[in-house]
């Protein structure tokens, strides 16, 4: 007989379980994690939080899904690491409950997130696709002001407007003053790159929609 989980479950790990039928138990367990984690991510937003409580709600619940499906899958030390991350959800909760856990007290640099910056990265990556299609940094950061609206959450209080925001971006990043290593490497390298390819002004523009809209998912998610 299989084995159980708390839950009453059989896992993945169970006894009895030949290689297929685990393989195949494995595959729809994974298929339906993945429905549930798109189900979670696209529900709407609850009228009663704010717009930061209900991305907290989100990432929680999506980690609690992870923990049933490591639930699911397996037992004993599977079971572990499906509580493990079921850990940082109920961290998340609290924080919408106003109580903050250790783990998210921070002491030192108030500078922005890393994804914040990363987002700001792919919008300078737009811009200097842009600027290698043949436009000028004006003209450049004016269109993509206007085409990525969304981009002015990036801002964090800056009294600068979006287009100038998007030219203080690159310059930060093109003059090594980001204050994310990884990020500045990255930018440097993907910069080369692209003065490297050599590539037509249709393909820069092209490419440079898609590092826009890459920003556009990060700063709205």
């Amino acid at each position: 007989m299989a084995k159980r989980d708390s839950k009453g479950r059989g896992g993945i790990l169970s006894a009895g379980r030949g290689d297929e039928a685990a393989r195949e138990y494995l595959i729809t367990a994974t298929s339906e994690l993945v429905e549930h984690l798109l189900f979670i991510r696209n529900h709407k937003n609850d009228p009663g939080l704010s717009a930061i409580n209900n991305q907290r709600r989100r990432y929680a619940r999506i980690l609690f899904a992870m923990d049933g499906y490591f639930h699911k899958i397996g037992h004993d030390k599977v079971h572990e690491l499906g509580t493990y991350i079921a850990s940082l959800g109920v961290a998340l909760q609290d924080l919408i409950e106003g109580v903050t856990d250790p783990l998210f007290v921070t002491k030192g640099s108030k500078r922005d997130s890393m994804r914040i910056w990363g987002a700001r990265l792919q919008a300078a990556l737009g811009l200097e696709c842009l600027i290698l299609s043949g436009l000028s940094r004006e003209k450049a950061a004016s269109d993509a002001a206007k085409s990525y609206k969304a981009l002015a959450s990036l801002t964090r209080g800056t009294k600068l407007d979006l287009k100038g925001s998007l030219l203080s971006w690159y310059d930060r990043y093109g003059e090594g003053r980001v204050p994310v290593p990884e990020l500045l490497e990255a930018f440097e390298t993907e910069r080369s790159e692209l003065k490297a390819a050599n590539l037509s002004p249709a393909e820069y523009r092209r490419r440079g929609k898609q590092a826009f809209m890459h920003a556009v998912k990060t700063a709205i998610r």
